[in-house]
């Protein structure tokens, strides 16, 4: 089992959405072998995703069922294969090889915070954010690293 952990600061907006779109495409593509999931740098534990985020997801088609906001630990570090941060300064701060910006891997700019932004802000970021997890399973589809 190949472990995918998103990182961005609260785990409330940006992250959550990547795990939520992620799942949704392996399962849509029948993929197996990967668990997904999400933290915050500066998370608050238990926190509900926002609730632009929640409707940006479902302008999507993609469920996310009940989510809790978490703090990124070492243990979760430690329990990832690959770290994908929404910022180059997200991965910037965990100095860590195994650590990749979205930008790294799909190309582009970071993923904006759409934290207290409109309803259009979290469409946008989910439409980036979709953008490049296409790109995750473009390599994971062809059998690539991260």
């Amino acid at each position: 089992m190949k472990r995918i952990l998103f990182v961005c600061t609260g785990n409330t907006c940006r992250s959550p959405m990547a795990e939520a779109i992620l799942k949704q495409k392996l399962k849509w593509a029948g993929v197996k072998g990967y668990s997904v999931s999400s933290a915050g740098l500066r998370a608050t534990e238990g926190e509900k995703m926002s609730e632009n985020a929640r409707k940006a997801l479902r302008r999507l088609g993609v469920k996310y069922g009940a989510f809790r906001s978490r703090q990124l630990t070492e243990e979760l570090i430690k329990r990832s294969d690959y770290i994908v941060c929404m910022t180059e300064s997200h991965r910037l701060a965990l100095d860590l090889p195994k650590a990749k910006s979205m930008a790294d891997i799909a190309g582009g700019a970071d993923i904006d915070d759409p934290y207290g932004g409109s309803e259009n802000d979290y469409i946008d970021c989910s439409h980036q954010i979709e953008r490049c997890c296409n790109a995750i399973m473009k390599k994971i589809m062809n059998g690539e690293e991260i």
